[in-house]
């Protein structure tokens, strides 16, 4: 093997160095970055807790903001959606009379970055509805943000708590009749961060409505003979659509009851929605599923101002109010639990519609209990954990003195196929005592851990853990409220994640 000599060596790596040279200019030139050349940052028109970031690029590429606050914490928001010159990226998850810092990325499609300098901003107060809530509150709860709802002397809010009992969100639903309050009822978050809720008041049905996280109404489905009366819940199918349950009315013969040959009743139908072609359809009815014989006394129903059905008023008034569904949830296999609270019982729903599986509680209960004391009333947000348990809110209305009284809890019940018994395998009574006549919310978190909201005055939220050990708890009032529903646990209001570092 030759070796090459010193002068060799020096003109071969100024050749190799050419060559190189020649390819890199013969090959694909590689776009330059875009470069945030402005920014500016502007709060919300409608919401003082929203901050508009203005971006415009030297070129179009995709951007997030980077934002933070000593005491809140740092996040970034997500990233655009489509590359772009001019964006207007919305922040939020921000505290009231608080400033922040801010930085806007501007990426490509395979992430390489270029920032921005820093700038600020500093977010308006809350609202008189919200700032005069009071909430004391220990702890912290595990879900990055709780979402609540609220009824007050004007109106309806939702609005989210962060870690630290902050208020980090709002909105304030427009009342479908001037000064007329309209309550909050369930409330589901999308994929896409948009909320989807029922509004409604006890003589007023409403509708349900879509809002995106910055306020816009986008969908609204409007209460009537087609579409039922929506009431309470609503629940997101895999499929995309809405299954909600609603009211509907049917004229029943009750004569083997001791009534009258035309009676109109008031009862449970659950519907579905798609978004897609705006169409609604009836897939269950507690007067075909169930039977009206199946009873706990009869109530006069307080909606015959919203009845528009084919049966006038004027000749069967008013209707007797049977059953009404106050949650809807999806089992372990497809099947769907509906906490019907008339009855006091839960009941299992074939994931086609097509049959009752199985019903728990109330007369007619599929299940009897191994102690009188494990018996729920008036009950809330009934749903089957992945084990088969059944969990609820148990408020406790009308409970027997024998079986303790008027008190509430979380209760969960191991239900035994073999003997058909119901078991309490765990349940949470707050100390002292808090009894929630109505409303009010239980739900299991991922980490085991149980949300629980007591609707009362004051309001008690508590997160606690299965051995009963409160790790937040926080009782809120104020001088305006009206009522609340049920609390929450989620994630993120529009897709932002917390920056550790």
């Amino acid at each position: 093997m030759h070796q090459l000599t010193p002068l060799s060596r020096i003109a071969l790596m100024i050749f190799l160095a050419m060559t190189l040279l020649v390819v890199m200019a013969c090959g694909d030139d590689e776009p330059p970055l875009p470069k945030v050349l402005s920014y500016s940052a502007d709060i919300h028109a409608t919401n003082s807790l929203i901050t508009d970031i203005s971006v415009t690029l030297d070129r179009e590429g995709l951007v997030y903001v980077e934002y933070e606050n000593a005491q809140a914490g740092k996040f970034r928001t997500d990233t655009s959606d489509e590359p772009a010159i001019e964006h207007l990226v919305p922040v939020l998850r921000l505290r009231q009379s608080t400033s922040y810092s801010y930085t806007v990325v501007a990426t490509d499609s395979d992430g390489n970055e270029t920032r921005s300098g820093s700038g600020t901003f500093t977010t308006g107060q809350l609202p008189e509805a919200l700032s005069t809530l009071l909430i004391d509150a220990q702890g912290a709860p595990t879900a990055e943000l709780l979402l609540l709802d609220i009824r007050d002397i004007d109106g309806s809010w939702f609005f989210m708590l962060d870690q630290d009992a902050q208020i980090v969100w709002y909105y304030e639903s427009p009342n479908p009749v001037e000064d007329v309050p309209y309550a909050v009822t369930g409330i589901i978050q999308k994929p896409d961060f948009n909320l989807v809720y029922q509004l409604n008041n006890p003589f007023n049905i409403c509708c349900i409505r879509e809002i995106t996280p910055t306020g816009s109404i986008v969908d609204n489905l409007a209460a009537g003979p087609v579409n039922g009366f929506p009431h309470r819940d609503l629940l997101l199918m895999p499929d995309g659509e809405i299954l909600y349950p609603a009211w509907t009315y049917r004229v029943v013969d009750d004569t083997d009851q001791g009534g009258d040959a035309e009676t109109l009743v008031e009862g449970l139908a659950l519907y579905t929605w798609n978004q897609e072609s705006g169409l609604t359809e009836q897939v269950w009815n507690a007067f075909d599923g169930i039977g009206t014989d199946v009873r706990v006394g009869w109530g006069t129903g307080n909606n015959t101002a919203s009845y528009p059905g084919e049966v006038t008023l004027q000749e069967h008034t008013p209707p007797i109010r049977w059953t009404g569904a106050n949650s809807v949830r999806i089992g372990p296999r497809g099947n769907i639990i509906v906490s019907i609270v008339n009855l006091s019982k839960i009941i299992s729903i074939s994931p086609d519609f097509q049959r009752v599986e199985w019903s728990l509680g109330g007369p007619s209960s599929t299940f009897t209990f191994e102690d009188p004391n494990n018996q729920f009333y008036r009950q809330h947000t009934a749903q089957q954990l992945p084990n088969g348990n059944i969990l609820m809110f148990d408020n406790g209305r009308g409970r027997p003195d024998e079986e303790g009284g008027a008190y509430s809890r979380a209760l969960e019940l191991a239900l035994n196929d073999y003997d058909l018994v119901a078991r309490k395998v765990w349940e949470y009574r707050h100390d002292p005592d808090v009894f929630a006549v109505n409303r009010s919310s239980a739900f299991r978190l991922q980490n085991g851990n149980t949300l629980i909201n007591f609707v009362a005055d004051p309001r008690v939220v508590v997160e606690v853990t299965p051995d009963g050990a409160e790790v937040f708890e926080a009782a809120i009032s104020g001088p305006r409220m009206q009522g609340s529903f049920r609390t929450y646990a989620i994630d993120s209001v529009m897709g932002e994640t917390r920056i550790t570092e």
